[in-house]
C-alpha cells in the first residue's frame, strides 16, 4: 500500500466532489422533505438515518458486481416527484399516530381517537407504508452515492482520503446555509445538485432523468410560496363566512402557512372591526389576545413579546397603552411578511424593537427590565434539528425558561403565557411547569371562544382572577378539572413539568411512546438483512465492530452537544449551521494533526475522553447561568466539544491504517444510524444521561480495539472477503 502511486488531482477532486453531493443532497432532503410532507417534520432524523444508512451499504458494496451507482437519478426522480406531488398525492398530513397526542397540527388523523378499530388500522397501516417506503427509497438513492465514494477512496491513504470527504462536506454545509440564508427556493436547491452531478453522470438517459427532476421542482414551485432559513411559507386570506345580508363575509387577515399548516396569521382584532360583526361571526376571532388586557389591563408599558410572529401580539399591546415593545421572532421572513400583510402594522410603530432571534437565547443575553414578559403562541411545528427528536420550542417552555423569564420582570411585573392545547394534559403541562418554576400555582384563563389558553403568575393575581369572573371566563385549574373527566384529573396528577434535561413538551410522561418508536424501529429492522448480505463477516471482525462502535457513540454526543448548545447560544438556523460546521472543522483538525504526529497509542485518548463525558453528566449546564453569555459559550462550548476533540483523535488513529478502509467507513456509518435511533432513550432518561450511553459505547469500541490487538490479529483488520 505504501508502494502506490499517489493519486492525481483529479482524483482527489472527485473524491471531493462526491462527498460534498453526498451531505448537499442529505440536507436537500431532509429539509424539503420535512416541509412538504408533515410526518417528517416530527421524524426529522429518519431521512438522516436513511441517508446514512445508504453511505454506508454503498461503501461496503464498492466491489460488488451491481452497480448501484447508475440508480441515483432514477431515484432521486422518483423522490423529489413525491415531494412535489405531495399535496395531490395526499401525503403532506400523511401520519400513523394520534396527531392530536403529538400535537402535529394539521393532521389527516385528527379523528384517530374516535375512529373505528379498523379505520385506525388503516391510518397506521397507511402511514407506515409511507415512512418505509420513502425511507428506502432514500436509502436506494444514497447507496448509490456511497458506491462512488468508495470507489473515489481508491488509492488513497485511509485518513488523507477521510480528511478529503470532510473538506467536501464542510462545503457542503457552508453553501446549503449559504441557500437557506438567502431564502432560495427548493428548485434552485435542486438545480445546483443536479448540475454538479452531470461531472458523474454523463449519459444522455442519467441527465434526462435529473433534467426531469429540475423541471418538475421548478413546474411545481409556487410564486406565492416563500422559503425562510426555518419553513415553507404560504399566505391565505382568511374570512369569517356569511350570517345574513347584513353581515356578508367579512376579510379577517391573512393566515401564514407554515409548512402547509396555518399557524401564524396578520389579523384584524380591532375593537371597531369586531363592532361590524354578527355574534356568530365574533365566535370565530382570535379573541385570546384581548383576553390579556381583559385580565391585567391597560397599565402595563414596557413588554417583552416571544414569538412576535405577524404582529398580532403587538397590535393588541399596542391598542392597550404599550410604549416600549421588544418582539422576539425567530423567523425573518415572517418579520417581514407582518409588515407587509398586518391591518394594524405594528411593524412600523416606533415603540415596536422587532428583535429576530431565539426567544431563550435572547432572555438570557437580556438586561433589560418588563412589566410583561408575554409568552405568545409558540409552535414550530417541526423538530429542533435533523438530529434530534426534540422540537425548536420545546426549551421555551421548561421549568428553566420560565425561571429566566422572571429575572427579566420589574417588581410586580407580569409573565403571561399563551398556549393553544389539543388534549388536556398538554394544559396540565404548562401549568405544572409554571408552578415549578414559580413556586405556586399560576392562574390560568380560558378564552371564550375557547381558541386560546392564558396562564398568568405575578402582579396582582387576587385582582386577575375577580377580572376573570367579572368577565365570564372559565378557569383552568385543578379545582375546575374536578368538575370535568375524571381521566383529565389524573392528567393532573401524572403529568411531569419539563425542564432543560427533559424537554418533551408533547410527550405525555417519561417513555417510548410506541407509535413513535414503532415506527422507526420497523425501518431499521428490516434494514439488518441487507447489512449482513453487504458487510459479510467484516461485522464480528474486531476493526468492524470497533468502526461501528465509535460511530455510534459519536452521533449520540454529536446530537446531544448540538441540543444542548441550543441553550447556551439559541437554537436558529445559523447556531445549528456554526455547530455542525465546528465539529467538522475539529474532526479535520483530529486528522491533520495525526496525520503529521502519526500517533499509535489510543489508550490515554480513551481515557481521556471517559473523563470528559462523565464531566459533562456530572456538571449540569445550569451550573453556567450565572456566568456572562461570553463565558457561557467558552465554558459551556469547552464541556460540550471535549468528548468530541478526543473522539475526533481517536478515530483519527485507529482509521489510520486499516486495510478496507470503504467498509470500515461504512460501518461507522451505520452506527451513526443506531446513535440517532440511540437518541431517543433521552424521552425516558434525560439528555444527559446519553453522557452514559455514549461511555457505554465508547467502552464497547475500545474493547473490540484492544481485542484487535491481541496476538493472532493484525493490527488494523484481518483481509476481508468481496462482497459479491
Amino acid at each position: 500500500m505504501s508502494n502506490a502511486p499517489v493519486p492525481s488531482r483529479k482524483r482527489a477532486f472527485e473524491l471531493f466532489l462526491i462527498s460534498l453531493l453526498s451531505l448537499y443532497f442529505e440536507l436537500l432532503i431532509i429539509r424539503w422533505l420535512s416541509s412538504e410532507i408533515r410526518i417528517f417534520a416530527y421524524f426529522k432524523n429518519v431521512p438522516l438515518l436513511a441517508s446514512v444508512f445508504g453511505l454506508g451499504l454503498g461503501l461496503a458494496l464498492v466491489n460488488s458486481k451491481h452497480n448501484f451507482a447508475k440508480w441515483f437519478p432514477l431515484t432521486f426522480l422518483i423522490l423529489s416527484a413525491l415531494i412535489s406531488f405531495a399535496e395531490p398525492l395526499n401525503l403532506v398530513h400523511m401520519t400513523f399516530m394520534n396527531s392530536a397526542e403529538f400535537y402535529l397540527l394539521g393532521s389527516n388523523a385528527e379523528g384517530f381517537m374516535d375512529a373505528s378499530v379498523l379505520q385506525k388500522a388503516g391510518t397506521i397501516i397507511c402511514g407506515l407504508l409511507v415512512l418505509v417506503g420513502i425511507f428506502y427509497l432514500i436509502v436506494l438513492m444514497f447507496v448509490g452515492l456511497g458506491q462512488l465514494l468508495g470507489k473515489a477512496f481508491e488509492g488513497f491513504k485511509p485518513l488523507v482520503a477521510y480528511t478529503i470527504n470532510i473538506v467536501g462536506s464542510f462545503i457542503a454545509i457552508l453553501a446549503f446555509s449559504l441557500l437557506s440564508f438567502l431564502s432560495f427556493k427548493p428548485n434552485i436547491w435542486v438545480l445546483i445538485g443536479c448540475l454538479l452531478c452531470v461531472y458523474f453522470y454523463r449519459s444522455w438517459k442519467q441527465v434526462a432523468l435529473l433534467t426531469i427532476a429540475i423541471v418538475i421542482a421548478f413546474a411545481t414551485m409556487s410564486n406565492n410560496v416563500f422559503w425562510s432559513p426555518y419553513y415553507r411559507i404560504g399566505v391565505d386570506g382568511q374570512w369569517l363566512a356569511a350570517v345574513d345580508e347584513k353581515h356578508p363575509a367579512f376579510f379577517y387577515g391573512y393566515g401564514i402557512r407554515v409548512n402547509h399548516d396555518v399557524i401564524e396569521g396578520a389579523y384584524d382584532n380591532r375593537p371597531e372591526t369586531w363592532a361590524k360583526l354578527a355574534p356568530e361571526q365574533r365566535k370565530q376571532v382570535l379573541d385570546f389576545y384581548e383576553m390579556l388586557y381583559q385580565l391585567i389591563g391597560d397599565d402595563p408599558k414596557t413588554m417583552l413579546i416571544l414569538a412576535a410572529g405577524a404582529g398580532n401580539d403587538m397590535a393588541a399591546a399596542l391598542r392597550h397603552g404599550a410604549t416600549d415593545i421588544d418582539s422576539v421572532e425567530i423567523d425573518p421572513v415572517i418579520v417581514a411578511m407582518g409588515k407587509k400583510l398586518h391591518p394594524e402594522h405594528p411593524y412600523d410603530n416606533p415603540a415596536v424593537i422587532p428583535i429576530v432571534d431565539d426567544a431563550r437565547a435572547y432572555m438570557r443575553r437580556s438586561q433589560k427590565k418588563y412589566d410583561v414578559v408575554d409568552y405568545a403562541y409558540l409552535d414550530s411545528g417541526t423538530a429542533f434539528s435533523s438530529m434530534s427528536s426534540i422540537r425548536l420550542d420545546n426549551y421555551i417552555y421548561t421549568v428553566e425558561s420560565f425561571q429566566d423569564a422572571l429575572k427579566l420582570l420589574k417588581p410586580h411585573g407580569i409573565l403571561a403565557v399563551t398556549f393553544f392545547p389539543t388534549t388536556a394534559w398538554q394544559q396540565v403541562r404548562i401549568a405544572k411547569t409554571m408552578q415549578a418554576a414559580l413556586g405556586y400555582e399560576p392562574l390560568g384563563v380560558v378564552s371564550k371562544n375557547g381558541n386560546g389558553l392564558t396562564f398568568l403568575a405575578g402582579g396582582d393575581m387576587a385582582k386577575f382572577k375577580e377580572n376573570a369572573m367579572k368577565a365570564n371566563l372559565q378557569l383552568f385549574n385543578k379545582e375546575e378539572i374536578k368538575k370535568q373527566l375524571a381521566s383529565e384529573l389524573t392528567d393532573w396528577e401524572s403529568v411531569c413539568p419539563t425542564t432543560d434535561d427533559w424537554p418533551f413538551l408533547f410527550l405525555r410522561q417519561r417513555g417510548f411512546a410506541v407509535s413513535y418508536a414503532g415506527g422507526l424501529m420497523f425501518v431499521l429492522f428490516i434494514g439488518w438483512r441487507l447489512v449482513g448480505k453487504a458487510f459479510g463477516t467484516f461485522t464480528k471482525k474486531p476493526i468492524g465492530l470497533t468502526m461501528f462502535f465509535l460511530g455510534a457513540a459519536f452521533m449520540l454526543v454529536e446530537v446531544k452537544s448540538i441540543s444542548q448548545m441550543g441553550l447556551i447560544i439559541g437554537t436558529t438556523w445559523l447556531v445549528n449551521a456554526t455547530v455542525i460546521g465546528a465539529i467538522l472543522a475539529m474532526i479535520l483538525f483530529a486528522n491533520l494533526g495525526q496525520m503529521k504526529l502519526k500517533a499509535k497509542r489510543v489508550d490515554l485518548l480513551y481515557y481521556c475522553l471517559f473523563a470528559s463525558l462523565l464531566i459533562s453528566y456530572f456538571v449540569p449546564l445550569s451550573l453556567l447561568n450565572s456566568l456572562s453569555i461570553l463565558e457561557r459559550i467558552v465554558f459551556g462550548g469547552i464541556v460540550l466539544a471535549l468528548p468530541m476533540f478526543f473522539a475526533s483523535w481517536i478515530f483519527a488513529i485507529t482509521f489510520t491504517d486499516v486495510e478496507d478502509p470503504q467498509r470500515a467507513l461504512g460501518m461507522n456509518l451505520l452506527g451513526t444510524l443506531i446513535g440517532g435511533a440511540l437518541e431517543y432513550m433521552s424521552m425516558v432518561f434525560g439528555i444527559a444521561a446519553l453522557n452514559l450511553v455514549a461511555l457505554i459505547l465508547y467502552a464497547l469500541a475500545y474493547y473490540f480495539y484492544r481485542k484487535g490487538q491481541q496476538p493472532g490479529e493484525s493490527k488494523a483488520a484481518v483481509p476481508i472477503e468481496t462482497a459479491a
